[in-house]
């Protein structure tokens, strides 16, 4: 009976005792109770644990932290559906408050801009576009239906893909739109070889593949139709056991299936004219 009078009070003695809270080594004082309150971004959840422990969980709030999902997902996704050039889009989630340096937007518009082109995002005021020097207008380099990335400047948006050159490279009069340069190096895509083959236009202008004799004859398909004005070439290598053919399907107008010869490679050149590519040359035999 002692002994229960005893741990009785010690435990009252416990149970009336102040601890000493703080925060990041500094004290925020002492008391009885120790409280977690959700702030902004961060959601606070608690639950009994193992009958005399209370297990607390933080959360991030997505509605003030973006998730990865969002972020990689269609976070920064503009579709414009305006039918005019004054170009303008929601985000997919959330609405921004202002426009901010450095953010960036996959573009994707329904009229090309042949001249001058604005961008609304989430109705924060048009902002015009430029090529990717700031000062130029697109004049031609947006075109309807293919995705081109966007970058605010803190003035302007830019265009990051295609639709370059500052104004040190450009010439009056009917040349206006002539670069002058000392050497330009396409970049190359290698294909990996198979029944269909998928030609991605906007990851060079060289395209190679080598035929497997595993594989047999194959048909390339471009991605996209192109740029007006854009070239591309392609290189095909037959394998040295027997010709393999391969046609062009896909936004092209070839002229005609290639046949190759085992151990040779064949060139082809495309010019696309913003619907298909057409084939302008083609070398056999080298």
């Amino acid at each position: 009976m002692r002994f229960a009078f005893l741990f009785l009070c010690l435990s009252l003695a416990v149970a009336g005792a102040q601890i000493a809270v703080q925060v990041g080594g500094r004290s925020v004082g002492p008391a009885n109770t120790l409280n977690f309150e959700s702030g902004s971004g961060i959601i606070q959840s608690c639950h009994p644990d193992a009958g005399s422990r209370i297990t607390c969980t933080p959360a991030v709030d997505s509605a003030f932290i973006a998730t990865r999902n969002s972020v990689h997902g269609t976070q920064n996704y503009c579709l414009s559906a305006t039918k005019s050039t004054s170009y303008a889009c929601r985000t997919a989630s959330g609405i921004l408050s202002s426009y901010a340096t450095g953010m960036t937007f996959v573009l994707v518009v329904d009229v090309p801009c042949k001249d001058k082109c604005s961008l609304n995002v989430d109705e924060l005021g048009p902002v015009s576009i430029k090529r990717s020097d700031g000062r130029i207008d697109p004049d031609g380099t947006l075109v309807a239906g293919q995705p081109q990335w966007v970058f605010y400047d803190g003035q302007v948006f830019r265009l990051m893909g295609g639709g370059g050159g500052g104004g040190e490279a450009r010439v009056g009069g009917d040349s206006g739109r002539d670069v002058m340069a000392r050497r330009f190096i396409a970049a190359m895509e290698t294909m990996p070889y198979a029944r269909t083959l998928s030609l991605e236009t906007t990851a060079g202008d060289v395209h190679k593949t080598t035929t497997n004799n595993s594989v047999g004859n194959a048909t390339i398909n471009a991605a996209t139709a192109g740029l007006p004005g854009q070239h591309m070439w392609v290189i095909i290598t037959n394998d040295q056991i027997s010709p393999k053919t391969v046609s062009f399907g896909n936004n092209f107008k070839s002229a005609g299936a290639l046949t190759g010869t085992p151990g040779k490679s064949a060139t082809l050149q495309f010019i696309s004219d913003g619907t298909a590519w057409y084939e302008v040359a083609r070398t056999r035999n080298l």
